[in-house]
Formats: structure tokens, sequence, C-alpha cells
């Protein structure tokens, strides 16, 4: 979501969006073609698809991984990470590691969200500020185990729109 908002910022910083558009044409060589084609599946690249987890393990990481991540998502709540699939192939696993600068604020845990799509581990060591989300696999917990995801002005519980539109009060996001 991050280089669709600096996309984003790039085309509308100057005068017109054609002055940008060509402009960010010469400076990163993307035939035109293929800008628009980007620019059109844009969207559908950084979606989230509510989707939660089936099983959690909370306090271990894989020792292992079978691939690189397919997603890394920084700054959301592991609640985010374990409801939504962050990927367009099959997702099977999420690692949310935290990151204790955000401790305190509303949706808390904040952290990285790495998501994959190969086969979930099945050998997993402790730590504290890891908690691991299965779409394929089995963890030690049933469910998301995180709870609601959290509008962080207000605290109140909601679900995010694959556009990462947030709805409080809502579990039936789309």
């Amino acid at each position: 979501l991050g280089w669709t908002r600096t996309l984003i910022k790039r085309l509308t910083r100057h005068h017109s969006f054609r002055q940008n558009y060509h402009q960010l044409l010469h400076h990163t060589h993307i035939p035109k073609m293929q800008f628009s084609t980007l620019l059109l599946l844009a969207p559908t690249l950084v979606a989230a698809t509510l989707d939660p987890a089936t099983s959690n393990t909370k306090g271990k990481c894989p020792s292992t991984y079978a691939c690189s991540a397919t997603k890394v998502s920084k700054a959301i709540q592991a609640a985010e990470c374990s409801h939504n699939t962050r990927t367009s192939k099959t997702q099977t696993f999420a690692v949310f590691e935290t990151d204790h600068q955000y401790d305190g604020n509303n949706g808390y845990p904040y952290g990285t969200c790495s998501a994959y799509t190969c086969d979930a581990p099945t050998e997993m060591i402790a730590d504290e500020d890891c908690w691991t989300f299965f779409w394929s696999g089995t963890g030690e917990e049933s469910g998301v185990g995180t709870g609601c995801i959290k509008d962080p002005n207000t605290g109140e519980c909601g679900c995010e729109n694959s556009d990462g539109t947030f709805v409080s009060g809502s579990d039936s996001c789309k």
C-alpha cells in the first residue's frame, strides 16, 4: 500500500497529471502500456482480503521457512495480520513480529506481518514478540487469537474492507 501512496503523491505533486505521468515514465523507464496496466492493477496487488486465520501460535516463530515472505506489511495490528490474507495466491501462514514503539496504542500490538504461500512450518522456536497465524497447518490454539481489529483512534472494534477502509462496529467487510 505504501508504494501506491508514493505513486499517487508523485502523480499529484506538480501542476498537472500529464506532466507527472511523463516525468514518472521518464524516471522509472516503464513503457506506457505497462504503466497503464500497473495503475489498473495496483488496487488488487495491495489489497487484503477478509479471511480469518484458522489457528495460531502465540510466542513462537517458525524455526525454518520453506520460502521467502510473499508480502510484508509494517506498522499494522496483529489482528489485521490474523484476520486478512495479504497475497494473491493462497496464503498458508503469516508471522507477526511486535514493534514495541507502538505499545499502548489502540489496537496494540502493532508490528510487521510477513505473509507466506508455501508449506506451513512444523518446527517453532520460542520468541515472546512473535505470533504465527495459520490458514493451512495447525497452530497451538484454534481461531485468530487476537480479538478484533480496532480503530486506532477510538479503540472501537471493526473490520477492514479489501481496499483498506476501516469500518467501525462492523464484522462483515468485503
